[in-house]
């Protein structure tokens, strides 16, 4: 579900998303922003993640990603103890950007795989939960979903898993 708010202007009440406003935060702040080092996901994965010279789509999603984590983050007041993202490049050539951990009565992932030709580019979530016999997963193309819900709905199954 896209989170949305109303722009009035002197002809008409404008929907627009707050994720797609430019002002928000720049992408300098980014890089600058401090997360508390327990909730900090990003500090393991290379900076460059967020540049164009990576490639546009895996900026562009990072760069979102980032952004919304953040702003979720700091709304929070609870003291949460995050598993770090990690980046590798998987036997096929794609970069996947990884967010696993497992206990003692469960395991959840969550994955973003940037391949070389971006319309196989994916995302996934996955979270057993072995006390309750609960089993969720999600998977999806990053090119053919929109990826202001996909990060919504990341977002939504990190603050609900972990």
């Amino acid at each position: 579900m896209e989170n949305n708010y109303f722009i009035k202007t002197d002809s008409m009440n404008e929907k627009k998303s707050y994720l797609s406003q430019p002002n928000m935060i720049s992408l300098q702040d980014i890089y600058t922003m401090s997360i508390e080092s327990e909730a900090d996901i990003f500090s393991d994965i290379p900076l460059s993640l967020f540049s164009e010279s990576s490639g546009r789509q895996i900026s562009s999603v990072m760069t979102k990603f980032k952004r919304e984590y953040i702003r979720c983050i700091c709304q929070k007041e609870s003291t949460l103890v995050m598993p770090k993202l990690r980046c590798y490049e998987d036997e096929e050539g794609a970069l996947v950007v990884q967010l696993a951990s497992s206990w003692k009565s469960g395991n959840a992932s969550l994955y973003f795989a940037f391949e070389k030709d971006e319309d196989e580019s994916s995302f996934g979530m996955v979270w057993n939960d072995d006390l309750k016999r609960n089993f969720e997963s999600r998977s999806g193309s990053i090119v053919l979903n929109n990826v202001d819900e996909i990060i919504h709905e990341v977002l939504d199954f990190i603050f609900r898993v972990y």
